[in-house]
């Protein structure tokens, strides 16, 4: 398997920006313009450029906190919970591979200077590197919420400055106030910010390339965030993606085709981010004007992943879960060979996992009854009879490798919302 460039930053960011503002339709380009100030700030400090990507990729989920509150915030009691938030969105990257660093910033993204400054003489667990690039995604957050959409920004930016200007030294990190002083000069700078904060235009390129195994650890990240909304689906995307990636071994996909099948599963239910968390918790039967929402979700799952580079099969593979065979799935509603084995493959694991996991509000489904699902489904002409037929016949390896990966997911929910309370 090849283990040179599959994707980029820029392709990945793009999608972790669309994903976050279905959340909250408030915020969108919140989070794009405190990284697209982010990285200018710290350019414009003489950061080096590993330290200004870092500047980015923290503003960029500076408020990823967010996404697990029982209910949408908006962008005013986000920033009233700051901390709060920060420390969350922190515990939820702090244990993958290469993120301590990210999650320090995120969680020290909402302290004051003055904090900083005390929290260094305590001897607190930041270094004076991180501390900056943290001060500097903390400046670009209130310069952005500053900014008002429907007055010209060029007429905004001196008493923007200003305001920070007086703050500086005890809300705000001295330098990074010069910083801001010295860019706000720079009349496209301040447009961009209002306008067309399309940093990754700025930054990338393809500069910064993501393996296909990096693009694994990245996605799984990103199943954190679908799936930390509620304990009712904590551990759910880990489950799909290691039965899909179980069936793909099965079925015969080339290597790289069985790790881009564990990244469609990672990210099959991204869509969801923009369905209520109490109807993703209704434990009865959904109404029509619900059950509509939800049926919304593989679309935005697709808009999501749209010209992500690398992702065509992804793409296809995440967010037609949903469709069957007989052509009454949704919301594309494809039938018989419009669904390839991929798409058959992600529908069976999607259900699979979704009856046998356990759930708050009940136990996963015996094998006997998971099967009797699985074929009266098949019956009905909804899903694929040899990928099912291949699932039945090798159940315990795939369940063995669900549950793994099911009960892992869960136990790092649990802990985080342990460590929240």
């Amino acid at each position: 398997m090849e283990t040179n460039e599959f994707t980029n930053m820029r392709s990945l960011l793009v999608a972790l920006a669309k994903s976050m503002n279905l959340v909250n339709p408030e915020v969108e380009h919140h989070h794009e313009q405190t990284a697209y100030l982010s990285y200018f700030l710290a350019k414009e400090s003489g950061l080096p450029e590993d330290d200004q990507l870092l500047a980015l990729y923290g503003a960029t989920l500076h408020d990823i906190g967010s996404v697990i509150t029982e209910r949408a915030l908006s962008i005013s009691e986000v920033e009233r919970r700051g901390p709060e938030i920060a420390a969350s969105g922190a515990r939820m990257v702090a244990d993958l591979p290469g993120f301590d660093e990210l999650a320090t910033v995120i969680g020290f993204s909402q302290y004051a200077w003055s904090e900083y400054v005390k929290c260094d003489d305590a001897g607190c667990a930041i270094d004076d590197r991180l501390m900056r690039i943290a001060s500097i995604v903390h400046l670009a957050d209130t310069v952005s919420l500053a900014v008002r959409a429907n007055e010209p920004i060029l007429n905004q930016a001196k008493a923007i400055c200003d305001f920070v200007k007086r703050r500086a030294g005890t809300e705000y990190c001295p330098h990074a106030v010069e910083s801001l002083l010295a860019l706000s000069g720079t009349e496209y700078v301040w447009m961009d910010l209002a306008h067309n904060p399309q940093f990754l235009l700025y930054f990338t390129g393809d500069i910064a390339p993501v393996s296909l195994q990096e693009t694994v650890q990245y996605t799984r990240f990103a199943s954190r965030i679908i799936d930390y909304r509620s304990p009712f689906t904590a551990m759910h995307s880990a489950g799909v993606a290691a039965s899909a990636r179980e069936l793909a071994l099965l079925a015969g996909f080339d290597d790289e085709d069985v790790v881009q099948m564990e990244i469609a599963g990672n990210l099959h239910d991204i869509g969801k981010l923009a369905v209520p968390r109490k109807i993703l918790e209704k434990p009865g039967r959904l109404t029509d004007a619900e059950f509509n929402i939800v049926k919304e979700h593989p679309y935005y799952t697709a808009l999501v992943l749209l010209d992500a580079k690398g992702f065509d099969k992804i793409g296809k593979w995440a967010s037609h879960h949903h469709e069957k065979i007989n052509g009454r799935g949704y919301p594309f509603h494809l039938e018989g060979d419009e669904i390839g084995l991929g798409e058959r493959i992600m529908a069976v694991a999607d259900i699979f996992s979704a009856i046998t996991e356990e759930r708050p509000y009940r136990k996963g489904m015996t094998r006997d009854e998971a099967s009797n699902v699985l074929l009266q489904d098949v019956q009905a002409g909804a899903t694929c009879s040899s990928v099912v037929e291949m699932l039945l016949d090798n159940y315990e390896r795939i369940d063995a490798a669900r549950d793994e990966a099911s009960r892992s997911a869960g136990q790092r929910y649990f802990d985080s919302m342990a460590l929240a309370s």
